[in-house]
């Protein structure tokens, strides 16, 4: 005998299959969950790339302050050597949006008050208020070197990080074998 199904009865079979099927739920929780884990993966890279930027930043300027600090004068030939390695220390980043400042700051012998003895730049870098800087970090009589360092960090992702941001490192040193480095 030939059986006729109607076809209400069909739907309502298919619909109560239909809700107690569950292998599509995971799949569609997953495309619900993706942007935002894909927002959180990109934002956890682009502040780590910050964070190292900026840790290379330091790095470089307490290099090139070390530098300086074990000389007892220098020459343009000199800091030119200093600011290429500090250059190196930024590898593999670009060191073209960074900016290097250098500058000497002798305390007065009786005074203690402190001038700006020289300064030196790369890419137009600069030590801003030098004087002001070296405030508390040396007695009468001694020198103190400040490095400074800009970096302009362009995001790699603008949805995590819309507009450039300007890191900024300060170094300072002691020269070590004399009590203020001569710049020839």
């Amino acid at each position: 005998m030939l059986r006729v199904h109607s076809p209400r009865l069909t739907f309502r079979t298919a619909l109560k299959a239909f809700t107690r099927h569950d292998c599509g739920i995971a799949a569609t929780e997953f495309a619900l969950v993706l942007p935002f884990l894909m927002l959180l993966l990109m934002g956890v890279i682009e502040f780590s790339n910050v964070l190292t930027v900026e840790r290379k930043l330091l790095n470089a300027m307490q290099s090139a302050a070390d530098l300086i600090g074990t000389k007892v004068d220098v020459t343009d030939a000199d800091l030119s050597e200093i600011f290429t390695a500090a250059q190196l220390t930024m590898s593999p980043y670009s060191t073209i949006p960074m900016t290097i400042g250098i500058a000497s700051v002798r305390f007065d012998d009786t005074t203690g008050a402190a001038t700006l003895d020289w300064s030196s730049g790369w890419n137009g870098g600069s030590v801003v208020n030098p004087t002001t800087l070296a405030v508390g970090h040396g007695e009468a009589g001694a020198s103190i070197i400040i490095v400074s360092g800009v970096y302009t960090y362009k995001p790699l992702i603008e949805l995590i990080i819309p507009n450039t941001m300007s890191l900024e490192e300060v170094s300072y040193m002691r020269p070590r074998k004399v009590n203020y480095i001569i710049k020839n």
